[in-house]
């Protein structure tokens, strides 16, 4: 079967769209990736699927927020190292005992963050150059 000319049209704008994206957009996209993933993992364990899989990829996901992190860059990053820390913890924990309420704990965590995130970043739009970048890194 040939390839379908739209699914690479797709692939090559979802691309272009990550490798130009400024890092606090970066960050909102790996949050609704993680958000979804979690979401998908709790739908698998309601219908009895293997959810392995989704959460696997969203504690590596919190891995690499984990190490994009500076910690020594904003007063509060200690503590959002702690949250991601917790909610990778409880991933695992969840994926071993099939233990929904711990993924929807967790979901409410990352949406919450993810909702942060996103206004950050919108606010972050909106502001000069210069102001941006520390808003932008934090």
């Amino acid at each position: 079967m040939p390839p379908n000319p739209y699914q690479a049209a797709a692939a090559t704008y979802r691309d272009h769209a990550i490798t130009t994206a400024s890092p606090a957009r970066i960050i909102v996209l790996l949050f609704e990736r993680l958000a979804l993933d979690i979401e998908r993992a709790l739908h698998a364990l309601e219908t009895e699927q293997p959810a392995n899989d989704h959460l696997v990829h969203a504690q590596e996901i919190l891995i690499a927020l984990l190490d994009a992190l500076d910690t020594n860059a904003w007063e509060h990053a200690p503590q959002l190292a702690s949250i991601y820390l917790t909610v990778h913890r409880d991933l695992i924990t969840a994926n071993i005992d099939n233990n929904p309420q711990l993924i929807h704990s967790a979901l409410t965590i990352i949406t919450g963050l993810k909702d942060a995130w996103t206004q950050a970043q919108a606010q972050a739009g909106d502001m000069p150059g210069h102001l941006r970048v520390g808003v932008v890194d934090a």
